[in-house]
């Protein structure tokens, strides 16, 4: 079943803008690359490296799997738009493990 690139790039934009710079960074390089399973296993153990709980890992695992499913269906340059409009994502977005953000409270 082939997804819209408008509902891709919201699963795989809202968990990735949240995420760490150095992580959403790794996540975008490993999904540039891999498949959408291996950007999967990938993705969710660089986040459970950089400190996420076992959910927060699987929430960026999957927006890579998403990621990489836009490069595979849409093409490289939908891939670069989306992955451009992640370096740009600011704002009200949390970032940094969830032990920073309890202690930022």
């Amino acid at each position: 079943m082939n997804r819209s690139l408008s509902e891709l790039e919201v699963r795989a934009t809202l968990p990735l803008s949240r995420a760490p710079q150095g992580l959403r960074e790794k996540c975008v390089a490993i999904a540039r690359k891999k498949s959408p399973s291996a950007a999967f296993n990938l993705a969710a153990s660089a986040a459970m490296l950089s400190g996420l709980s076992q959910i927060e890992s699987l929430c960026i695992a999957k927006a890579a799997r998403w990621l990489s499913v836009i490069r595979r269906d849409h093409g490289q340059e939908a891939f670069d738009r989306v992955a451009a409009s992640l370096d740009h994502a600011h704002g009200n977005t949390a970032t940094g493990t969830t032990e920073e953000r309890k202690n930022e409270q």
